[in-house]
């Protein structure tokens, strides 16, 4: 009886183990197929950068003016959840985050690409999120909030 129970509860186990893993968001149908800086702050931001440690790739912007964006395409790429690093230079401080974390969408669609956008915030904050593009959209739209 003992180990009927104990088995039992294993089963349990393993089943709330895949239950839960099945609400985790899937990432092996999404694509990129942009990146987005957007700074946040009231100052310059120079020689903003996203490195991909795994595959060494590497994509950036030269300037980004105060509340504004600097963005960029390529052709789609498969999202591998490879860590990355994002570092700028800002008021005479060079900032450097490795192994930002990147938000994914929730209810990812299959198919439709998605973009990166950085925000790079004051005291060398950053976050970081792949932003899934509407299906009549050019992946080349601008992601920058309207402003009143």
């Amino acid at each position: 009886m003992k180990n009927r129970s104990c088995r039992l509860w294993v089963y349990s186990l393993l089943g709330l183990l895949v239950t839960s893993c099945a609400d985790l968001p899937q990432t092996n149908h999404l694509t990129v197929a942009g990146l987005t800086f957007h700074n946040a702050t009231a100052s310059p931001i120079h020689n903003a950068k996203l490195s991909v440690h795994k595959t060494h790739g590497m994509i950036g912007c030269g300037v980004i003016l105060p509340y504004k964006e600097c963005s960029t395409t390529f052709p789609r790429r498969q999202y591998q959840g490879n860590a990355i690093t994002v570092t700028w230079q800002q008021a005479g401080q060079t900032w450097s985050l490795t192994n930002v974390p990147v938000d994914l969408p929730e209810h990812p669609i299959p198919g439709r690409p998605t973009t990166a956008r950085v925000t790079l915030g004051e005291n060398g904050s950053v976050t970081a999120k792949l932003i899934q593009l509407p299906a009549d959209a050019p992946h080349t739209m601008s992601l920058e909030p309207e402003r009143p």
